[in-house]
């Protein structure tokens, strides 16, 4: 063989080894191509990390070996982003769009995200609640290619197989559900993946945290709908299922490392308690519909304290209508946070009440329905089986709801808030909005405009007769999760402290503007929500290593800059080597 084919050899294995790296590589920005890949090049369309459609410029699509294989348009991001904003906009309905962004994701990566980041206000809704819910009751229906890790109960003994099945080596954050209680709307089974996509989703585009990073994950028991892609068996329970799930968090640990998050999601109220507590002090763990959502109200709270007259959480009593994993999650820290005012646990857990679908929940209860979680807030006075009267009695001057009973807070309830305080807090904080407690137009016209309204669902900014306006806050947890998983990340977190959810709640509460609280909105807008999620995590790291939590070292001085630089962009990379003088 010649020198010349033997340099033509070197070079064509050269470009087959690139260009299989490339096809699989998850941080182009961070590769120095140093060979141009040009046997494996149609696969990089192929890629959603690295497909950019009509946005390959033209030195690309010659040198990757392309040209030809796209329309002769040269397109830009923004161009692309906008023919497809324009095509949604023609979808006659939500579960559509919702079809259509995730073909994109399945695509072109970072043209969805550049889509999400920039239109989140809007777009939420499609790739979140309420939208994904319909997804995942169609999850069967609508099923055309597989997204995240599906573990079923045939699989115990083996999941540590499954789990280095996944593609991606570097994974920092996994969103797990068994699909027990997927947004109040039941037991769903393997169709619940449509939540755990979703929320990772979110991840990336509020917080910058790389897609290649996260792992979402469905536990699967299930059943009988002819399209169903799960096991068409009854939901396993007991202690077989607590050993599947021991062994996947085993082997997540053994494949990614001891320091990786694991969300719980959607889990029902018995295991997801039972999984917080038992894994809480052992592993890096949280479950966002208990302390996420805990961390977003008493953020709201604690921001409404700058229009009332009240200066502290510990001079505020509250009452919960619901009395399960949120109204728990919440009230856990609010206690914490008052216990930080000097109170003791006994003092702060008794400035709170809950009611349940019995009634307030006291302590020998004749009607029974008495939890663990529900004990440690069962008052001493008498029972009273219904809102108004406690409402009356109690007089709260923070009233949350929790429970998913639309039209709870009626004209009565509200006008008695109204009426025992001068600025009354009432969140409407069920999901979706034909769940909601109340809507902000009868909040506000009830209470006359006294009242600090916030709600789980968006709500459009309200006029009342004497001209003031105001605009509801939405207590949406994309305000929190995000921000707490990439500042266990960054700082490489053993646990996930109810310190760190305090420390977020008052981050949160404190990006509230004076201008934002004038016209009663509790919340940062959604608009701002990666500046947010930045703010947020720098706190967390703080706090990580202020408790020993932190295993990164040394500690960054400027924990802002150095997360901001990190964060993941979706704006397209060059895969062109780079060329310099000599």
């Amino acid at each position: 063989m010649s020198s010349m084919d033997r340099s033509e050899e070197m070079n064509r294995k050269c470009g087959t080894v690139l260009g299989n790296c490339l096809s699989k590589c998850t941080r182009p920005v961070q590769r120095h191509v140093s060979k141009i890949p040009t046997i494996q090049a149609v696969d990089i369309m192929r890629d959603p990390r690295l497909n950019k459609g009509t946005g390959f410029p033209l030195e690309e699509r010659q040198i990757l070996g392309i040209h030809g294989l796209l329309p002769p348009t040269l397109g830009n991001q923004e161009l692309q982003a906008q023919r497809v904003m324009r095509q949604l906009s023609s979808k006659d309905s939500d579960l559509h769009k919702y079809l259509d962004l995730m073909a994109l994701l399945q695509r072109n990566e970072r043209l969805f995200y550049r889509l999400l980041v920039d239109n989140l206000v809007n777009l939420m809704p499609i790739v979140y609640t309420p939208t994904v819910g319909k997804a995942c009751q169609k999850y069967g229906e609508i099923f055309t290619s597989p997204k995240g890790l599906f573990i079923s109960i045939k699989d115990k003994g083996h999941v540590d197989q499954l789990v280095g099945n996944w593609p991606e080596p570097n994974i920092k954050v996994v969103v797990m559900t068994d699909g027990e209680r997927i947004l109040g709307l039941g037991d769903l089974g393997c169709q619940g993946m449509g939540i755990p996509v979703g929320k990772l989703a979110l991840c990336t585009a509020c917080a910058g945290i790389d897609p290649a990073a996260c792992l979402p994950i469905q536990i699967d028991e299930l059943l009988d709908d002819p399209f169903y892609v799960g096991i068409r068996e009854k939901r396993v329970r007991g202690e077989e299922y607590y050993e599947l799930i021991d062994e996947t968090i085993q082997a997540l640990r053994d494949r990614f490392g001891k320091n990786t998050l694991i969300q719980f999601e959607d889990f029902g109220n018995h295991n997801a308690f039972y999984f917080l507590e038992k894994y809480r002090s052992k592993i890096c763990t949280f479950n966002d519909d208990i302390q996420g959502t805990a961390a977003v109200a008493v953020a709201g709270i604690i921001a409404s304290l700058r229009l009332s007259e009240k200066e502290r959480l510990a001079d505020n009593t509250f009452v919960f209508l619901g009395a399960g994993e949120a109204a728990i999650g919440i009230s856990d820290l609010l206690v914490l946070a008052m216990m930080e005012e000097d109170l003791t646990e006994n003092e702060a857990r008794e400035r709170i009440s809950l009611i349940d679908s019995k009634g307030l929940v006291v302590k020998d209860r004749s009607v029974g329905g008495l939890t663990a979680t529900k004990l440690r807030y069962a008052r001493e006075t008498g029972y009273i089986d219904n809102l108004l009267d406690v409402v009356k009695t109690v007089k709260p001057s923070v009233l949350i709801g929790v429970a998913a009973v639309p039209g709870s807070f009626n004209e009565d309830v509200c006008r008695t808030m109204a009426s025992n305080n001068e600025r009354p807090v009432i969140l409407a904080l069920s999901n979706p909005t034909s769940k909601s407690e109340c809507t902000a137009e009868q909040a506000y016209t009830w209470t006359e405009g006294k009242c600090v309204f916030a709600s789980g669902s968006p709500f459009s900014p309200v006029t009342l007769q004497d001209g003031r306006e105001f605009i509801p806050g939405q207590g949406n947890n994309c305000y929190i999760f995000p921000g707490v998983a990439l500042g266990t990340i960054v700082c490489g977190a053993q646990r996930v402290s109810e310190g760190i959810f305090l420390e977020a709640a008052k981050s949160l509460a404190s990006q509230v503007t004076d201008e934002q609280l004038s016209k009663g909105c509790i919340y940062p807008p959604l608009t701002d929500i990666r500046e947010v999620s930045v703010k947020i995590a720098a706190k967390v790291a703080e706090h990580a290593y202020k408790t020993g939590l932190a295993t990164v070292v040394p500690e960054p001085k400027d924990k802002i800059r150095m997360i901001s630089e990190g964060l993941y962009s979706p704006e397209y990379v060059s895969f062109v080597p780079k060329t310099f003088a000599w």
